[in-house]
């Protein structure tokens, strides 16, 4: 019975731990990249940790053309 609980625990702290891991690594990334941001980094645009979004903002009524891509407006999206 000891040895189980003794597993347990193991098994317990090592998922915390693996968890609090990806917390701080995410936390790690997201200030890196804030900081290649202020800097104006360009290599980001190279970078595949990092993905880009393109958001237009335009009067209603506007047509608004993306290359190729079809544009969804936002409240459009929510909807669904």
């Amino acid at each position: 019975m000891v040895a189980q609980s003794l597993i347990a625990w193991i098994c317990s702290a090592v998922t915390l731990f693996v968890l609090l891991a990806m917390v701080v690594f995410e936390i790690l990334k997201r200030w890196r990249v804030g900081l290649r941001l202020a800097s104006l980094d360009e290599s980001l645009l190279e970078d595949d940790g990092v993905s880009i979004d393109t958001i237009t903002d335009a009067p209603k009524g506007s047509q608004v053309i993306a290359g190729h891509v079809p544009a969804i407006l936002i409240g459009d999206y929510e909807r669904r």
